[in-house]
Formats: C-alpha cells, structure tokens, sequence
C-alpha cells in the first residue's frame, strides 16, 4: 500500500472503524493463530485451492492489519511483524471491496469450525461496513440499498404496484374457493397474524403468497398483510449499514404497532429471520417488543392442533432440505423445518453434511445482488451441487428465498435433475381442502 498521505474514503474509514470495536470483535481480531481450520470449511477456499485469498484468515486479516496499525500496541511497535498497514488510496479500497464482497458469502461456517472461536463473518461484515460508509461497494449493493431507503423495500417495489398484485391474488383465491373469507385482508387492525414478506415473491413468485393465503383460509385465521412496512427482508446484514439494517427492522415495528396485531409471522426467509429476531433489535438500539415467528413454526402448528388436514403422499418425490445458514448456524433453526417435512412429504433425504455444518447454497450475503463476482460464485458452487446429487432427490426444499434463487442458479449451471421449493409450497399441496 502507498506511503502518501490516505484519500479522504480511506481517512474517512479509518475514522468510522473505532464505532466497530466492541469486546466481541476484538477478542476475535487478536485470537487468530493462522491454523488453518477455516481453510477446510469455507466453499470459496475449497473450490479455489490456489488463491490465498479465499482462506477466510486471509478475509479477516485485510481488517487485522487495519486495527493492528491503528489500536493495538504491537503495530505501533513491531508494525513488519504483524504485518499493520492500512488502505492509503481509493484503488486500495477496491481491492478491499473484492475481497469483502465477492469472496465471501457470510455463511459463518468457519466460524463454527474456528478452535479460538474467531467470528470471521463478523469481522468481514464490518468491512463490508466500513468500505459501504464511503461509498465503495458494488453497484448492485448500492441499487438495493437506495431502494431500501427510498421505497422501503429492497427490490423496489412501489405501493402501488404491491397492492395491485395483493388485490389481484385475493380476488383469484375468492373466485376459486367461492367464498368472500378467502380474501387477502390488508391493513386490518387487531388482526391474530399480521403476515410480512420477501419482496422476491411479490416481484417474482407470487405463487407463495396464494399457497400461503389458501394455508391461512384453511385454518380460519385472523390475518392480514400490511400496505407499508411489509418487508421482513434486511439487506443492512448484508452490506454491513446498521443504519440501513435499523431502519428497516423499524418499520416492521411500526407497522405491527399500528395495525394493533398480536403476532408476526414472517414468510421463510433465512436472513429475514435472523434479522428480524436477533439483529434489528440492536441496530435499532431498542427492545424485541413483539412476538415473532417463522411461517414454518405457524404451519407446523396448525397440522399439530388440526386447524388444517394435509396428506403427505401428495409429495411423493424424493426431497432433500438445504439448511439456510441464517437460519441454521446463526438461529439454530434447525429441526423445525425438518418436523414440517416429515408431516408433508414421504421421501425424505438427508443431505450430509448438515444443520451447523451444511453449506451455504452460494446466494447468501446478498451475492445474487453482485452480478460480477458470478462466475467465482458458481465455481464455488460445485460442493453444495455434489451435495444435492448424491441424495437423489427431486426436490431440494428450503426455508428461504435467498437460497431458492441460489439453488436455482446452481442446479441449472451443474445440469443437476431437480428442482427447489419451499416448505409452504409443499404445505399448500399437501392441504386437504373440504370440498376440493
């Protein structure tokens, strides 16, 4: 790196990173002993054996060095020891962006797998943080981020254009069950369930949002989908911008408060779990004041106390389940998804590994957002396509929709015989519907 004087992105980063530094972060920037472990779990270091930079010691050194030459006594005194540099022009902190965007998809395996319990997803996102804080991030980061602000939802979709495909899917569910009760309600207050989602579903699948409206008219439910403050994604994980991540955890808060509901299920999403139930809260410096659950808990419930009737034979393909890592390793969200899958299906499929040491699907940390980092992506990939193959399965089923585009990509580019789906589709075929 330059010796002149730093850029102002470069002063400006190293002004913002003493807001990082917290116990947690620290223990896990001295603890590293270089070992090697976190070699053997990440996918990006195991598809690419021969660059050093996918080593997620390496990710996490790119912040060491910073803070070593900035907050601890050993760059002051033996900076050619520990190697304490910092970023001194812009073209540095493009380099930087490579490495914290596009090497890695915070899937958190290595650090499960780390022995002196080094959070390198962590460390990593604070990078992303700081270099998004300056405005060096990649275009697609930035689109998704300004549509967060600006619109409230991060794909961008209008108010109008929303409601417009809510009114139309309700009017269809009417017309096909012949009873007014089969309507999607918005915005009715002192509802038992206020319903938030992925805006992938309204934008691209809104067929998860039928098979969830036919699940809650099946089981009677006291519902309804907010006209703003909907979406349960939050992009703020992935760039690192707590401000962006507190912002969007509170307009749920909002939106639950106002409508008066009692509970807040969230469509599946993995990182909109995460965020939801254990990030938000903090970013937003405020309490979880609210009871929150995955949809998957609400359809397990419903089968168990019988407020709806499913028959499993209906999916009689042999299925495999993909293990979000927001949702596994960073929720411990693990069996509930599988007690659902064994009440809506008769084949199912371990894929190994599994739970806690699954492999990230390659979508994750908002790297369907990032078109130029594609390619390595894909490359990445071939683990999680091995892992699917050798199941056998026809189905790949998962809890988010981050995964499900992930999954996609992957199953089309490794020519794999299988297609993905959610929980709630599986639930919605299965559903055994009086009169039908």
């Amino acid at each position: 790196m330059s010796s002149s004087m730093p850029s102002h992105k470069a002063q400006k980063m190293m002004e913002l990173l003493p807001q990082k530094l917290n116990r947690q972060v620290v223990g896990s920037l001295l603890a590293c002993v270089h070992c090697g472990m976190c070699h053997e779990s990440c996918h990006y270091a195991l598809t690419h054996p021969d660059d050093p930079r996918m080593t997620p010691s390496y990710k996490a050194d790119q912040l060491r060095k910073i803070f070593k030459a900035r907050h601890d006594w050993t760059g002051r005194v033996f900076p050619w020891w520990v190697k304490a540099t910092t970023p001194m022009t812009d073209e540095d902190l493009e380099k930087l962006k490579d490495i914290a965007f596009g090497t890695c998809t915070n899937c958190r395996r290595c650090t499960f797998n780390c022995p002196m319990g080094v959070d390198t997803a962590t460390l990593n996102r604070i990078m992303r943080g700081l270099l998004t804080r300056v405005g060096v991030m990649p275009e697609g980061v930035r689109v998704v981020s300004k549509d967060t602000w600006e619109l409230g939802n991060q794909m961008g979709v209008l108010k109008e254009d929303y409601i417009d495909t809510i009114e139309w899917l309700s009017e269809e569910l009417v017309d096909e069950f012949d009873d007014e009760r089969a309507a999607i309600p918005i915005d009715k207050e002192d509802a038992d369930i206020i319903y938030a989602i992925n805006p992938r579903e309204v934008k691209y699948d809104p067929r998860t949002i039928t098979n969830a409206a036919t699940i809650f008219y099946a089981a009677g439910a006291n519902w309804t989908m907010a006209s703003w403050g909907w979406d349960q994604t939050n992009f703020g994980l992935f760039s690192g911008d707590d401000e962006l991540g507190a912002a969007t955890w509170k307009h749920l808060q909002e939106t639950f408060k106002n409508l008066g509901g009692k509970r807040l299920v969230i469509s599946e999403c993995g990182h909109g779990l995460r965020s939801t139930r254990c990030e938000g809260p903090n970013w937003a410096k405020t309490d979880q004041d609210f009871i929150m659950e995955s949809a998957v808990i609400t359809m397990a419930r419903y089968i168990k106390e019988g407020k709806i009737k499913v028959d499993k034979n209906r999916n009689s393909q042999p299925v495999t389940f993909h293990d979000s890592c927001n949702n596994a390793r960073s929720c411990g969200f693990y069996e509930e998804p599988r007690e659902l899958l064994e009440m809506v299906t008769t084949d199912f499929r371990e894929m190994y590994p599994n739970r806690t040491e699954n492999y990230c699907c390659t979508g994750g940390g908002g790297a369907m957002s990032m078109a130029e980092y594609t390619p390595r992506r894909l490359k990445s990939a071939k683990i999680k396509a091995d892992q699917i193959r050798e199941t056998g399965a026809r189905v790949v089923v998962t809890s988010c929709h981050n995964c499900v585009d992930g999954l996609s990509d992957l199953i089309k580019h490794y020519k794999l015989d299988c297609e993905v789906k959610q929980l709630v589709d599986l639930v919605a075929e299965a559903l055994i519907l009086p009169g039908k």
